[in-house]
């Protein structure tokens, strides 16, 4: 994206009498370059990236109906003091401009206003006036009609043609958690001080800081970017280190963002929670980022999300393209968490007795948003593109993701009983062992195990040696495992199906482990009938059925990791299952108490400190 060049332009609106709500989005190497993520036009038109503009030939049609710079009209009536909003461009060359306003609900466009406008020089203008928003729902967006050769446009804004009333401290802190990122957190600092913090007109606003939990980040020059060495005490940590940070110095600001260190994110953003939050009539609102995905970058993986026993992640897999998916993404779902990669929550909602809860990872940023019932929205054009979920998956997770969700389950008893703590336990163990993953079973029964163990066990356990112990635990993925990989088998077991009687014979005998081994297949042909090749994630029981081995593959990264049938670890785990399986049913709801009960002591900041050593680590230097 690319904001307004005020350095190229003629004539400059008196932006005192005004109020910036958006900028006008351009694409940016090394952030995004899908076009029609910003614009839609033919072929005669392209955007010149050496100097950040669209260039025209005449006859040319350019909409700017798209995620970037669609303006939803009907999330800033409902949450803003807006009533209307006029457009600026700047532009050289004779041009139509239209506004426009497009709904769900209506296959047509509604004509808002429209000027024919001439300027021999590059020249930013407020073209579009005082439109009264109060009548429009949907979204607006501008398109324009190039009537001559030669024309350009580089940047705008929707605006308010009016002062807002005065309002109270609106500054904001960027705390990002980082664990031996350094290439993405370099990338990033360097794209926010050159177009947020050097060269903004909000950038008195901004602050960052930046938590070193791997403590292998050099200082940075910009006094505005604070680097803070911490305990590797996972995400959950990181944080809540940056939150205390921010909440020592809460006099001195309003918000906070919180952002991963693997995404790629565009500064622009940061001025979009800025604006929006600005004319908010609503102090506690809080607004999510999307997830886009890194390596499709128009491809969407959520847009806010639901836990309620389970995860459902809103709007996933979107192709942002289409101004239909668009217009799908603009309406507003329940939403009760919104994941941390990028999420922005006012300061006066949290304070030193509402911290995280010591996760470690997994579901903190579920939790957490829960607990406090924030008020969270979305905005299309607010986002970051996220490294793919594959690429980052272990095996390890699966210890995180079990033990912290029966902990998650415990917090909430009116969504989560006994009984849906058994059904977790026993699906996704015993789906681990039928598919010769007896590693990640163990995990997962380790997880439930410690679980048992109650707060304590949590409050007392070294997070740091403890991811240790688990990391040894858990299948570890590797360059150049011991089976070749083959695209074909991969493919197959992807698409691999069956019918109601062959699933039947399957799961009578346990997904083969009661079978004669001449009904395998050998463990040694490349092709057909030999080892199977399965996803990383996203795999399946019959992936593995009659495969005396099966190489598990992230097609991502190239690393894999093989497994084989094992009889005697498969019974020894189903064993294990059935016992745990009883102890958590009738401990359950005597444990969950204890986790609730002793919920304030986890959450608060004395705790925090002790638990982080905060002086211990304060007192290192970052060189």
């Amino acid at each position: 994206m690319t904001g307004l060049l005020n350095s190229t332009a003629k004539a400059i609106p008196d932006t005192t009498t005004i109020v910036k709500l958006q900028n006008l989005a351009l694409p940016r190497s090394g952030t995004c370059t899908v076009d029609k993520l910003f614009f839609r036009g033919n072929r005669k038109s392209f955007f010149n990236y050496q100097n950040n503009k669209l260039e025209f030939y005449k006859g040319e049609v350019v909409s700017f109906s798209t995620y970037f710079n669609l303006f939803s009209v009907s999330k800033w009536k409902k949450y803003t003091t807006i009533k209307s909003l006029g457009v600026a461009l700047n532009l050289k060359g004779k041009f139509k401009v239209k506004l426009l306003n497009k709904t769900n609900f209506s296959q047509s466009v509604k004509l808002v206003d429209q000027k024919v406008i001439s300027f021999k020089e590059e020249t930013l203008e407020n073209i579009i006036t005082n439109i009264d928003i109060s009548s429009y729902e949907g979204l607006l967006y501008v398109e324009i009609e190039v009537l001559e050769d030669d024309c350009q446009l580089s940047g705008g804004y929707f605006y308010a043609p009016t002062n807002l009333p005065e309002t109270e401290l609106l500054k904001f802190a960027i705390v990002i958690c980082t664990y031996k990122r350094e290439l993405y957190i370099e990338k990033n600092i360097h794209l926010i001080e050159n177009y947020l913090l050097n060269n903004s007109d909000v950038a008195a606003n901004f602050e960052i800081f930046i938590i070193d939990n791997g403590r292998t980040l050099k200082k940075f020059s910009n006094s505005k970017i604070h680097l803070i060495r911490n305990k590797n005490a996972g995400g959950s940590g990181g944080y809540t280190r940056g939150l205390i940070e921010v909440l020592n110095k809460k006099n001195e600001f309003s918000h906070i963002i919180f952002m991963d260190d693997d995404v790629v994110v565009d500064p622009e953003v940061f001025q979009r929670f800025y604006y929006f939050l600005r004319a908010s009539s609503d102090q506690s609102l809080c607004v999510g980022g999307s997830m886009l995905k890194l390596d499709t970058q128009y491809i969407q993986q959520e847009n806010g999300a639901i836990w309620n026993s389970g995860v459902v992640s809103l709007k996933a897999n979107l192709d942002l393209r289409s101004l239909e998916n668009v217009l799908i993404n603009e309406i507003e779902e329940y939403i009760n968490y919104n994941g941390w990669w990028l999420f922005c929550f006012p300061l006066s909602t949290v304070d030193e007795f509402n911290l995280p809860y010591p996760f470690f990872i997994k579901m903190d940023d579920m939790e957490f948003p829960m607990r406090l019932k924030q008020k969270i929205t979305t905005l299309n054009g607010i986002c970051v593109w996220h490294e793919p979920l594959e690429s980052k998956y272990s095996p390890s997770l699966n210890y995180y993701f079990r033990r912290n969700e029966l902990i998650l389950g415990s917090l909430y008893p009116e969504v989560f009983s006994k009984t849906d703590a058994v059904k977790h336990l026993v699906k996704l163990s015993l789906r681990e062992a039928l598919c010769y993953r007896y590693k990640s079973a163990q995990l997962a029964l380790k997880a439930a195990s410690d679980f048992l163990q109650g707060p304590d066990y949590l409050k007392n356990t070294n997070p740091e040696e403890k991811n240790l112990e688990i990391l040894k635990m858990g299948e570890k993925a590797v360059k150049n495992p011991d089976m070749p990989f083959i695209y074909g088998k991969y493919s197959d077991s992807i698409h691999e199906s069956e019918n109601s009687i062959h699933r039947l014979f399957r799961l009578i005998t346990l997904n083969g482990h009661l079978l004669p081994s001449f009904f395998f297949y050998s463990d040694q042909r490349l092709v057909e009938k030999g080892y199977k090749i399965a996803p990383i994630q996203g795999y399946r029981p019959i992936n593995a059925f009659r495969a005396k081995k099966v190489l598990y593959y992230n097609l991502s990264t190239q690393e894999g990791f093989v497994v084989q049938l094992a009889r005697g670890e498969f019974f020894k785990i189903l064993k294990n299952i059935v016992v745990l399986a009883f102890i958590l049913l009738f401990k359950f709801p005597t444990i969950s108490s204890l986790y609730r009960q002793t919920l304030p002591e986890l959450t608060n900041k004395a705790f925090w400190e002790n638990y982080l050593e905060v002086d211990k680590y304060s007192n290192q230097k970052n060189v």
